[in-house]
């Protein structure tokens, strides 16, 4: 894989999503399964493209559908799901008693109550308890029903369009092809897994690559919710939408609302147009955090904490290394790296350990290290805002990794100060300390837990709006 900036990104994006008739149907907008798949080709992700039947007739695909229907037939199960339905990710904290808590969801949770709500992990090794895992109901469909075969044909369809428009290359296809059987298998998951069920709402994380949950919900009738996962930034690919995409998003499979940490992330949201402030709800810092007595007792230590972004392992593990050359002048400091809870190369990080390096996984929770560390350094990251109320002198690395893009808005909104890499952190944080510069207040990120917000967003008393 190769790493490109997300600015890149989204202009090549931008100029093959164009024609909107080479990626919408009569009834849906493909738009983010086709951005997948154009995105795994700009960024050569070659082993995303799988093998599937989508250049085969329909007849043939719903053959193939039916037999594998009979083979299944005896390993059909039945579920009973709750009202609400939580799909969970793989993002825990460890409190001090040893019990993982959902990250984003512990306490949406816990405010629906146990018996109107089933939680579902989305991966296997989630080590947070759930009613489900996903993979629970894999497999075991019954053959393609009236709705199932209109969306196939409809995905079929779609791909004749634009390989017949010829905007695509033969590699950029097959990978439009393949994001788009993942498209469809998601969908007949929990198409029949939903399909039956008294369940009226799906909670989730990132509406991208939940695309096929959207669509089974969108034509069951259940509303979908958007919990915000993280940083939201006017370089994303798939929020903050340019305008020349209005006339299809409706279509899109967006979920139908969205809930947000601070009146900050709603501002940037309504920069593009696929959220409208109706439908974008402030509910607080709903996130699960250690107590408060906990963090009290924490003092602040002479500690520079880095902290890395998933799969960008060979920019921090480059910068740390060059970090270490600063900090032999400063020898009563010490760095500590915070691992990214997704990070798939962990094992490459176990060098710098060697060097004198703390490496932090999820047992240590960012809450503890914020508390503790003085400066807190990364290129991009929603860390950059949890350390805002914590005392923390927050350093973004500028023209500096694949995501100096993403760099550059962390200074102009006001949440970072850039550093580069010649500059040495530690000098600088004693330069800033005593020009007493203001970032970003907290609580225009985080504002405090609004029970009765989320109640209305997600309609628990009976009042949705």
């Amino acid at each position: 894989m190769e790493h490109v900036p997300f600015s890149i990104i989204n202009q090549y994006l931008k100029g093959k999503l164009l024609h909107p008739s080479r990626y919408c149907g009569s009834k849906f907008s493909f738009l983010k399964i086709f951005q997948h798949g154009l995105y795994y080709h700009f960024t050569k992700q070659e082993y995303k493209i799988i093998f599937n039947y989508l250049q085969f007739p329909i007849w043939f695909q719903k053959l193939v559908y039916q037999v594998k229907a009979r083979i299944h037939r005896k390993q059909k199960k039945t579920y009973l799901l709750h009202e609400y339905v939580i799909l969970v990710p793989d993002r825990a904290v460890l409190n001090p008693s040893g019990k993982w808590h959902s990250i984003y969801f512990d306490r949406i949770a816990e405010l629906i109550g146990k018996e109107r709500v089933t939680t579902i992990n989305q991966i296997d090794s989630c080590a947070i308890k759930s009613d489900f895992s996903v993979s629970d109901f894999s497999g075991v469909y019954p053959a393609l029903d009236e709705t199932e075969l209109d969306v196939l044909k409809e995905v079929k369809l779609t791909l004749q369009v634009a390989r017949r428009s010829m905007q695509f290359s033969k590699s950029e296809l097959k990978q439009i092809r393949s994001a788009m059987h993942i498209f469809f298998e998601e969908f007949r998951l929990y198409y029949n897994l939903l399909k039956g069920q008294p369940t009226q709402k799906v909670l989730l994380i990132c509406h991208y690559h939940n695309e096929g949950l959207i669509a089974a919900s969108q034509v069951l009738g259940i509303e979908t919710i958007e919990f915000q996962h993280g940083l939201i930034a006017s370089n994303d690919i798939y929020y903050i939408y340019h305008e020349q995409f209005a006339s299809v998003i409706g279509h899109g499979f967006f979920p139908d609302k969205i809930l947000v940490y601070g009146p900050y992330w709603k501002r940037i949201l309504e920069n593009g147009c696929e959220y409208h402030s109706p439908i974008i709800h402030v509910a607080g810092d709903y996130l699960y955090r250690l107590e408060k007595e906990k963090l009290d007792s924490v003092e602040k230590e002479n500690i520079v904490l880095v902290c890395a972004q998933k799969n960008l392992h060979d920019d921090y593990i480059g910068y740390v290394t060059h970090l270490l050359r600063h900090a032999a002048k400063h020898p009563e400091w010490k760095i500590v790296i915070k691992l990214h809870p997704q990070e798939k190369n962990k094992e490459a990080y176990y060098p710098l350990a060697e060097a004198g390096v703390d490496i932090r996984d999820t047992e240590t929770p960012l809450d503890m290290l914020l508390k503790r560390c003085k400066i807190h350094i990364s290129i991009y990251s929603t860390t950059f805002y949890d350390a805002l109320g914590f005392d923390v002198c927050n350093f973004s690395l500028q023209q500096y990794g694949t995501m100096s893009d993403y760099a550059a808005d962390m200074i102009s909104e006001a949440v970072a100060l850039p550093l580069y890499l010649e500059e040495d952190p530690i000098e600088k944080y004693y330069s800033v300390k005593s020009q007493n510069i203001t970032l970003t207040p907290r609580e225009e990120v985080y504002s405090s837990f609004d029970s009765a917000e989320i109640q209305r967003a997600i309609g628990l008393n009976g009042v949705n709006n």
